[in-house]
């Protein structure tokens, strides 16, 4: 195979594969860890549950989607994202939607899809600035794409990763 090739493969791979990894690495991002002036030196002090039912009308509102699992967070997540509300609210609405839209994708994910989408998180984090680029211009056009063009893409790389088995499957070549 010419490098040409390998290197035509390889963007296609990656275009594939860019959407998939973006969705679950932008799920984790849904509330990403805060590190701030009171919690940068401050040392870890264990959490206490906060209740469903502590939580005021916005926080509520706002947290919907993770009232079924709510009691089943970690106790630093709940009070670091009752905390993050208010922050939120001040958001324009469309941002504010792309969170919301955020934590109920995480709220529908399995256990196995949450920590699959750490990973990918922290394989994101680990690239280079220009590879990150890279992917986020691949997933730009993957959205550009009609939503029947979307599906028939998706279809496509399912097919290739079984066929593969591991997971690294290489996109039909045209």
């Amino acid at each position: 195979m010419r490098n040409d090739d390998k290197r035509a493969a390889g963007g296609r791979r990656m275009m594939l594969a860019a959407p998939f990894a973006l969705l679950l690495a932008g799920v984790a991002l849904a509330v990403p860890p805060q590190v701030g002036p009171d919690t940068a030196a401050a040392a870890p002090v264990a959490a206490a549950p906060l209740p469903w039912s502590q939580l005021n009308r916005q926080q509520r509102d706002f947290l919907q989607p993770l009232q079924g699992q709510w009691d089943s967070l970690p106790p630093q997540r709940q009070q670091r994202m009752a905390g993050k509300v208010a922050n939120w609210q001040r958001m324009p609405p469309e941002k504010q939607a792309r969170i919301q839209q955020r934590l109920a994708q995480w709220a529908q994910m399995t256990p196995e899809q949450r920590r699959q989408a750490a990973r990918n998180r922290q394989r994101f984090q680990q690239m280079t600035p220009e590879q990150r680029q890279r992917v986020q211009d691949a997933y730009a056009r993957f959205q550009s794409l009609s939503p029947a063009e979307r599906h028939l893409l998706m279809q496509r790389f399912r097919a290739e990763r079984q066929r593969a088995g591991d997971g690294t499957a290489t996109p039909p070549q045209h």
